[in-house]
């Protein structure tokens, strides 16, 4: 009995592994990096479990598949809101301090008549 014990508790510790590996995976990819985190933090308390029924411990496998519960939940009521990218604007330096993409130099003489228009003669 103690064998096929093991061999389950080795079993379920190597699809937890995988879980875990699965997630850092997913959050190696800027589409899913929050679900692959949540991911392979989901999987943790699971390899706890498995650990707890590797080594015939009842009270690691009792927290491990609490604390799995748990963050299965969160896994899922997380994985349930839709999550806005974030976009990082960064400014184009090939543009003026007014926005304009010609620089001074650039600019055509009629631009450098209407800006000066408005301006006295020194």
């Amino acid at each position: 009995m103690s064998f096929i014990l093991t061999a389950i508790g080795l079993i379920l510790l190597v699809i937890a592994l995988a879980g875990v590996a699965f997630g850092i995976y997913m959050a190696a990819d800027p589409r899913t990096r929050e679900a692959g985190k949540l991911c392979a933090i989901w999987w943790v308390p699971g390899v706890a479990a498995a650990s707890g029924v590797f080594m015939r411990d009842v009270v690691t496998f009792t927290v491990g598949i609490l604390c799995f519960l748990v963050a299965g939940a969160v896994f899922v009521i997380e994985g349930g809101r839709p999550h806005k990218p974030t976009v990082r604007r960064t400014r184009d330096l090939a543009r003026g301090p007014d926005g304009n993409r010609r620089l001074g130099s650039e600019k055509t003489t009629k631009e450098n008549k209407a800006r000066g228009s408005g301006k006295a003669a020194s």
